[in-house]
């Protein structure tokens, strides 16, 4: 990759992008061989909790965690010590208790906390070290199942009253293994094949995208503005790919992965979102149809830079939460209807400026908007679409359904912009795309004259 550009003539703007295509070409080697590594290991799970009967707060049942188990005999394994050394007895036992996700809707009904256990499939005793500060004896267990994969919930309980005079910080650690070692919960074993395939596609996508672009600057001199704006796209993606990559392949290694490579991975992707969407809204306001430069539209930028924010910081935000029973993917709860509804609203404004557009030019300008619509929409519903669908399946199979449909959306609308502005079609001709410095080259020709 560091040797595309290599070869003359060099167009200044790709000399320019050399070490950053040498820097992204190391990094996604990196990332390829350590997602090809296979390290049997287990998910790993540490939390701090409290439970007891204290003279402000009684707590003698919480939600620890949960794992999707795929058919077959997965295993578990969980081990307690004291959060502040020397605050209980030694050895002081609790229950483990485990619930199959056929009883889990009913088990959070029950208000009573100490009949939780009568819908448990299975309890284990659990006890801190013998010495303060020590891990207690480490709880095993096997969990087979031979129809379908199942979720499998796990609560601590303090029922049988060990914890009487207060409440107490616990450490827990919990591991989980399928049938064969893996550690992946049944809803993201897809995810290591998944994403390797969409980095090498990526891959060959961002070396065809150069070349072409290159191609472009060597016929006319420049390259616009927009076909920059998707450069920055197609590189927001091909980073976060990366990221998620080394994460996923971390995380195999020691069951925990990197908070800071999947935080960053996924700011990187909203980014990529926002930035396409800005662009086709831009687009949709006459940007390169209507007017060659920017202008009275500038109030754009702010207005997409706001909506950038917005959505890192729900990223972060959300990124922050602890793990809850009800949560399969990043995009349940609150968080993912106000994507739903962000998304929605810059759709409606797409829809309206398109309106506006094709309503000052004539019959090309509005034939053309009228497909340009077409294929915008499918990627501005595509988040919306999705996340109406995936409520359809069961929990396990909502974030292979939901990721899928998001990165088939943010591909499939690279290719056609990519061929909009470097292909010398219909746009290409009739936009400021055309425009060029170099003599001869003439003006573009803009729709609204028929």
């Amino acid at each position: 990759w560091p040797k595309l550009c290599a070869y003359p003539p060099v167009p200044p703007g790709c000399r320019e992008s050399r070490e950053a295509m040498a820097f992204l070409s190391r990094l996604a080697l990196l990332c390829l061989t350590l997602g090809c590594c296979h390290t049997a290991s287990a998910k790993v799970q540490r939390s701090t909790l409290r439970l007891g009967r204290g003279a402000r707060q009684t707590a003698e049942w919480q939600y620890v965690g949960k794992f999707g188990y795929a058919v077959g005999q997965g295993t578990y394994e969980a081990r307690l010590r004291e959060a502040v050394p020397g605050s209980l007895p030694p050895g002081t036992a609790l229950e483990l208790e485990i619930y199959m996700d056929e009883e889990w809707p009913q088990v959070e009904t029950v208000t009573e906390v100490c009949r939780k256990k009568e819908l448990a499939k299975r309890s284990r005793e659990m006890s801190i070290g013998q010495v303060a500060g020590d891990w207690g004896q480490v709880a095993k267990g096997s969990i087979s199942q031979n129809v379908r994969p199942h979720v499998w919930y796990f609560a601590i309980s303090d029922c049988g009253g060990k914890l009487l005079n207060g409440t107490y910080g616990l450490d827990l650690e919990m591991e989980f293994k399928q049938d064969g070692g893996s550690h992946f919960s049944v809803e993201l074993q897809w995810a290591p094949s998944a994403n390797l395939l969409t980095l090498v596609g990526c891959s060959f996508f961002l070396l065809s995208f150069c070349r072409r672009s290159r191609d472009f600057f060597i016929r006319t001199g420049s390259l616009h503005p927009v076909i920059w704006t998707l450069g920055c796209v197609v590189v927001f993606q091909y980073v976060a790919q990366c990221l998620h990559t080394g994460h996923l392949a971390i995380y195999r290694a020691d069951g925990r992965g990197s908070r800071a490579m999947e935080v960053l991975s996924e700011i990187f992707f909203v980014l990529c979102q926002v930035t396409q969407t800005s662009l086709l809204v831009t687009i949709a306001l006459g940007y390169t149809l209507l007017k060659a430069q920017l202008g009275d539209l500038q109030f754009v930028l702010p207005i997409c830079g706001l909506v950038a924010l917005v959505h890192v910081v729900l990223v972060v935000l959300d990124k922050a939460q602890c793990e809850a029973s009800h949560r399969f993917t990043d995009h349940d709860g609150s968080t993912g209807w106000i994507f739903f509804g962000l998304r929605l609203a810059l759709y409606a404004w797409f829809h309206w400026a398109a309106n506006r557009t094709a309503s000052q030019g004539g019959l090309r300008l509005q034939a053309f908007i009228g497909k340009f619509r077409i294929a915008a929409s499918m990627y501005f519903l595509a988040y919306p679409g999705t996340f109406l669908v995936m409520q359809l399946f069961a929990p396990y199979l909502r974030e292979p359904v939901m990721e899928t449909g998001l990165m088939a959306a943010q591909v499939a609308s690279n290719v056609w912009l990519a061929s909009l502005f470097l292909d010398r079609g219909a746009y290409f001709q009739a936009s400021s795309l055309s425009a060029s410095p170099l003599p001869g080259r003439g003006s573009p020709v803009f729709f609204k004259q028929d």
